[in-house]
This record gives C-alpha cells, sequence and structure tokens, in this order.
C-alpha cells in the first residue's frame, strides 16, 4: 500500500510543479515579448497530454525564472 501511496503522491506533485512552472514560462514570455505571446490556457487535461517540446522549453523557462529568483534572494541576504 505504501508503495501506491508514494507512486500518487509523486505524481501530483510532478503535475502540480510542472503546471506552476508551464503557468510562470508563460507569465514571463508575455511580460518579455510585451503582451505579443498568447497564452492559450485550457484545462489542466490538454495541459498533461500536450507536453511538447515547446511546452517542455515553456516549462524550463518557469524553472530558471525561480531559480534565478532563489539565487537573487541569497545574493541579497548573505549581503
Amino acid at each position: 500500500m505504501s508503495i501506491m501511496f508514494d507512486m500518487f503522491l509523486w505524481l501530483v506533485i510532478d503535475t502540480a510543479f510542472g503546471f506552476l512552472f508551464y503557468s510562470t514560462g508563460c507569465l514571463v514570455l508575455k511580460g518579455v515579448t510585451f503582451g505579443s505571446y498568447k497564452m492559450q490556457f485550457k484545462d489542466f487535461a490538454s495541459f498533461k497530454k500536450g507536453k511538447s517540446n515547446k511546452v517542455i522549453s515553456i516549462i524550463i523557462l518557469g524553472v530558471s525564472f525561480h531559480l534565478a529568483l532563489i539565487t537573487l534572494f541569497v545574493y541579497i541576504n548573505n549581503q
């Protein structure tokens, strides 16, 4: 029973963080392109189904934004 719970827990974590990073990447792209990038949030099922190269690159952009933000906070706190 514990293995099934762990698999379910990691599936939920992967889905939640993937969607968080995807939405952050979309917002960063929208800000960088001054609104010319069009976001198409449909529903959560189509997000999981449509993980193509474009979606993965947007997720990488979201992850790098969060890492840059954490690095900035660490740098400011160590001053």
